[in-house]
């Protein structure tokens, strides 16, 4: 899995962006969120008829504390972004094994820490088998700026570690497997041989 980082001014683009790049990928895969700040239930859908509400949810905090920022359309690069790519020859992720490493990576970059409510809003979006967008716009409710000291590198050591912890569920023996033989039926019990007649014991 290798992480890649960038910074926009707009969230809407973002979801813009990813809705367009799954329309070019093979069998227009359906864009849908794997994982967010909140439940996924109380978010609208990333699809065109509710993106708008979608971004405006996601820039809600970033609104309210840099108002500013809407008289200055394209200027402040205020929207973390991170792709996740695994090998596309590698077998395709289940959604949940995307949205852990989407809070791993958040959480170590500073911009979700674990256990930490007030943290940025944020969603892990998957536009194919092989990628999920993370896209969270750096603003805590709580007004404190998020911790983003080399956020790359640390992405890449979860990545690292989540490519780890794959290789090794991988490798793992199935838990009805067995390293020898099976035997379907118990060995018989063998009688003990009788002396043979004028055969004396000593």
């Amino acid at each position: 899995m290798i992480p890649g980082i960038t910074r926009y001014a707009s969230t809407r683009d973002l979801l813009v962006s990813a809705q367009q790049q799954a329309r070019h990928r093979p069998g227009r895969p359906r864009v849908r969120i794997v994982a967010a700040w909140r439940p996924l239930a109380e978010l609208p859908l990333p699809g065109t008829a509710e993106l708008d509400a979608l971004a405006a949810d996601l820039d809600a905090d970033l609104i309210r504390l840099r108002p500013e920022r809407e008289r200055r359309p394209g200027r402040e690069r205020d929207v973390w972004h991170c792709t996740l790519r695994a090998h596309p020859d590698s077998p395709p992720l289940p959604d949940a094994r995307w949205a852990e490493a989407a809070r791993r990576v958040l959480a170590a970059t500073g911009i979700a820490p674990v256990g930490d409510a007030p943290a940025c809003r944020w969603i892990a979006l998957r536009v194919d088998s092989h990628e999920v967008r993370i896209i969270a716009p750096l603003a805590r409710p709580d007004g404190r700026p998020p911790g983003l000291e080399r956020d790359l590198s640390r992405a890449m050591a979860v990545c690292q570690l989540l490519d780890v912890e794959s290789r090794r569920l991988a490798a793992a023996p199935s838990a009805g497997s067995r390293t020898g033989p099976v035997r379907s039926t118990p060995p018989p019990t063998q009688k003990p041989t009788a002396a043979p007649p004028g055969h004396r014991s000593r």
